[in-house]
């Protein structure tokens, strides 16, 4: 594993022009859930023991380190959204490096060279070994490394999708309490079909659809409709739901189109998708606001 040392200036958000916005909420990041997460929270590194190992952190680190394990690969640009240190927050990501709690990469998003930022395996091994063993309801699951390669453009703006529909739900009085990626679905839903006592019998229409019931999915002219990402959270009443959100591309068809929407999901347009089959499509904004995505 290559520990980087480069210059921390690509990390730094870039400030471009940009679309009229609701700047209120732009300006605000909604942090992944930490609860059940026993990792410091102030403003001063602690020391944080984990196998034969003593780690130092702060709570912005702690953060850091949460947010890149629930979304697997992250832009370093949209992570330091909503600090008001720029000299921090790449402080913050070379001290993380340097411990070897994460790996910083360059791979093209939208044809563009985009730093982003992974856990090692190190570092998802500090968040998983610090749950609190009483923690309620499913925990938040951590992913370390990159993966498929063809999929990593689209998974890295996964967060920037939750940041767009996360300050919906806050803005509805809703409380975001777990995130979780199209990866994790598939493979709940390979896991399920491959069951041992799992009958041979008919085409397997009653097995996909009792996996749908069972995590509130749909099943559209006989595809099971997975989204990109759900967003679980507690509504200002009090009940648990979830928000099930899907990041199109120009390669989507019209009836992978209808399917997601029929699906209920919060569809989002990235930039520039769209152009390939003639439509329009909202170029504006910069890489840090998450108005920049168009909801459909």
């Amino acid at each position: 594993m290559s520990r980087d040392t480069r210059d921390d200036r690509e990390d730094a958000p870039r400030h471009t022009a940009d679309r009229p916005v609701d700047r209120d909420r732009s300006s605000r990041r909604v942090d992944v859930p930490s609860e059940g997460l026993a990792l410091p929270r102030g403003d001063h590194r602690e020391a944080v023991a984990h196998r034969d190992r003593v780690y130092h952190l702060r709570g912005s680190e702690s953060r850091i380190l949460e947010t890149v394990g629930a979304f697997r690969v992250v832009p370093a640009t949209d992570l330091a959204q909503g600090r008001s240190s720029t000299d921090a927050f790449k402080e913050d990501l070379r001290n993380l490096s340097n411990q070897g709690l994460i790996e910083r990469r360059t791979i093209p998003i939208n044809h563009d060279p985009t730093r982003v930022v992974v856990l090692t395996r190190e570092g998802k091994a500090l968040l998983d070994g610090h749950r609190d063993a009483g923690t309620v309801g499913r925990a938040q699951q951590y992913h370390a490394g990159l993966v498929k390669p063809r999929e990593l453009a689209h998974d890295a703006q996964l967060y920037r999708l939750y940041q767009a529909e996360a300050g919906r739900l806050e803005d509805e009085g809703g409380r975001i309490t777990r995130v979780v990626l199209d990866y994790e679905l598939k493979r709940e839903y390979q896991t399920f079909l491959n069951r041992p006592d799992r009958s041979t019998e008919g085409d397997g229409g009653e097995d996909i659809q009792a996996f749908a019931t069972a995590h509130q999915l749909s099943v559209i002219d006989g595809h099971l409709e997975l989204p990109d990402l759900r967003i679980e959270f507690e509504t200002a009443e009090g009940r648990l739901e979830s928000r099930d959100v899907e990041l199109v591309t120009e390669h989507y068809s019209r009836g992978q189109l209808a399917g997601k929407a029929r699906a209920g999901f919060a569809l989002y347009r990235a930039p520039g998708s769209g152009r390939r089959r003639g439509g329009s499509a909202h170029t504006g904004g910069t890489p840090l606001d998450p108005h920049h995505l168009e909801r459909l």
